[in-house]
Order: C-alpha cells, then structure tokens, then sequence
C-alpha cells in the first residue's frame, strides 16, 4: 500500500492589536503554542534597542514606561491607514516616537535614521510568531491570518505583505468572528442563530451566524475598525491626568514619554479589575518640582472602570445592533452569545452584554484564544483540501 503524502503544516495567527496567538492542527488535535517563556501570547509590541536588531514581546512591552520613544505599541492600529486620517492623527500626536507620511500617504515611525512602515512593524510580529510555532513544529512555511471584518482589501493586502517580510505564505484569511465561530464548533451547546461578540485590543467586530446545520452560514457582520480596549486605557488615563492636573496643574497629557507611562499604568490596572475589585494605579516621578520629585496616586474600583468604559462599550453595542437590523431579527432571537477578545473579559463587558441581549452569553472557547484556534482550524481544512463549514454572508 501507497503511504499518503504528509499534510503540510498550517499555522494559524491572530495577530492581534495588543496580542498575537498561534495555533496548530496536529494529528487531529488543535493546540494553541507557548514561547521558550511558556506563555501562550506575543504582546504585539517592538523595541528598538540603541544597538542590535528590534525585540518583540514581553520584552519590548516592559520598555513602554521606560523608553516610550523607542517603543511601538499596537502598530496593527495604523496597519494600512492614511496618515491625514482622523483617528490617525489623534493617535500619532500623542505618541513619543516621531511618525511622518509615506509616499504613499500611510503612516511612518522614526526611529534616528531610520524609517518604518507599518507592515515592516508587523512583519517583525509576525517573525516572532512564525519563530514561536518553529519551536514546536520544526520549519514553517505557511499561515491562515484571521483579520477583522472591517478590513478592507488594502488593510488585507497590508496584513498580507507584513507577513511574506516574516517569511511567512499567506494561504488564506479568515475574519476573525467566523473563526471564533470554527472554534467554538464542537463547544457543547454551541448550536442555533448565535452572536460572536469579538471585543480585541483595537477592533470590534459582531457576526451572526446560523450554526444550526452542518455548515454555518454568516447571516450579517459589522465591526469598527477603531474601538477596543486600547480606547479604554486612553479613557482611563485622561480621567486619571485630569485629576492630576487638578492637583498639581500640570498636564501630562502635553508630555508623550509621561502619557505613555500613564497609558501602561492604566492597562496594567484595567486587566487587574478583571479578577480583583480594586487596585492602585500609580506612575512613579512624573513631575519634578522644587521640592523634588511628585508621583501620580490613584485608587481605582471596578465602578469607576465601568463608568470609564461606559461610552466604549455603549459603542460595541450599537455596531453590534447594526448587524442584527441587517440580519432582519431582534437580540433576543440569539440563541447565544459567544465573547471573544481580551477585551471582553471585562466584568462591565459582558455585564452589558447580556444586559442588551438577554441571552445567554458563553465563552466557549478561551475568549484570547479562539481567533487563533479558528484560524488553524481553517487552515487545517485547506491543508486537507477540504471545504470550510464557514460560508459566506448572504447577500
């Protein structure tokens, strides 16, 4: 008997506004993969030591508070857009790095002499991630990227490009609410007409899909491609300069490298209040003055986190009403919802949630990891040769 020919190895990678995750389909099982550290997420986060090459990762992400103009946070944010845009603009201008426009309109970092574009940013993400699955997987070649539904084709063709500098080939791009929905597939339950709320670092998307037959048909999408837990930490840290402000009438918001470090602080307390219900958002020596050096203080409580986000997760909402209007059906003819997305994690999160739908809400497949195991899933299909049970949106 003829042995069969090896299936290729397709990774799976949601590269992420603030985490990137790869995944693998290996003699029939998924498994999501962990660095030397053992942690199972890149933050997507690159440095530019003084000498030698970018870092990418924890490493970088710890250089934010202490070297913010060499540090480039969520460059997925600015992944093929136009400089002069709006949102653009107002993230760029309170950056410590320096930005100018490309040739072709999109966005730049300096870095002393040298330049880079967005999908260079990415690209080296991407690199980290494609080094992560060689960990395990020996030579990769080959990826499905999950990307938000608000993607347009010149963001897709970014996503695309980012990758070949990795070294990686593009073999197919999922959005990122369908493959939660593969992932969730074979959740017990998992069944019906059922929302996927996916609530990232930078983008927001809500897809509908009817998994009540073998293959799921995508009913209605909608997604903003500028709303997601990043906006939150700005919220969070505008609140906390004002209160500084009136304290010492000084304002951080005018002082990037400070602003920077108070935007850290703020995640790091925002991902606090997911399991604790208070916690200390403190910046050490943010402000000299005669009397030597002032520190910014704060307590913050899960109330005021809730408020803070309040208009954020107002906004989810709304887009996630736009593709229930388009799917011709009421909230509450869900079967489920399904969270996905760091962000959603947040109590206030799905405590709106379930407040707008009244439905049950699950989270299936971990909320930060079932982009990316839907991804390797889809892949898994195509290195098979097999349809995927996704289809496309009607009409």
């Amino acid at each position: 008997m003829t042995a069969r020919p090896a299936l290729p190895i397709i990774i799976g990678i949601d590269l992420g506004t603030s985490n990137t995750a790869v995944a693998v389909v290996k003699d029939g099982k998924v498994s999501v993969l962990a660095g030397a550290d053992g942690a199972r997420a890149i933050p997507s986060v690159v440095w530019f030591p003084h000498k030698g090459p970018a870092v990418v990762g924890a490493e970088a992400r710890k250089r934010i508070p202490t070297e913010p103009s060499r540090t480039v946070s969520s460059p997925k944010r600015l992944l093929g857009r136009r400089f002069a845009d709006r949102e653009v603009q107002s993230f760029v201008a309170q950056a410590a790095y320096r930005t100018v426009a490309a040739d072709d309109g999109t966005v730049l970092v300096e870095m002393e002499a040298d330049r880079y574009a967005m999908p260079q940013l990415c690209g080296f993400i991407l690199a980290a991630a494609k080094a992560m699955a060689e960990l395990h997987l020996g030579d990769v070649r080959l990826a499905v990227l999950a990307v938000p539904v608000s993607f347009d084709e010149a963001r897709c063709r970014a996503v695309e490009v980012a990758a070949r500098l990795a070294g990686l080939e593009v073999v197919g791009l999922i959005a990122e609410p369908n493959a939660a929905a593969l992932a969730n597939r074979y959740v017990p339950g998992f069944g019906g007409l059922v929302g996927i709320y996916d609530f990232g670092g930078g983008t927001f998307d809500f897809s509908i899909v009817d998994v009540s037959r073998s293959r799921f048909q995508v009913v209605a999408s909608a997604g903003d491609a500028w709303l997601g837990g990043d906006d939150i930490d700005a919220v969070l840290s505008d609140a906390a300069a004002n209160q500084f402000w009136r304290q010492h009438k000084v304002d951080l918001r005018k002082h990037a490298a400070e602003l920077q470090r108070l935007r850290f602080a703020c995640e790091e307390a925002k991902r606090t209040l997911s399991t604790a219900e208070t916690t200390r958002l403190e910046v050490a020596d943010v402000l000299r003055t005669a009397e030597g050096m002032v520190s910014l203080k704060l307590s913050l409580d899960r109330t005021t986190l809730s408020r803070a986000a309040g208009a954020i997760v107002r906004r989810s909402l709304e887009v996630a009403d736009r593709a229930v209007t388009q799917a011709g059906i009421k909230g509450s003819d869900l079967t489920a919802v399904y969270l996905c997305g760091g962000s959603s994690q947040m109590p206030a999160v799905r405590d709106a949630v379930q407040k707008h739908f009244g439905v049950p809400l699950k989270a299936g497949v971990a909320p930060e990891q079932a982009v990316c195991v839907g991804a390797a899933i889809h892949g898994s299909l195509i290195a098979q040769r097999r349809s995927s049970p996704i289809v496309a949106q009607r009409g």
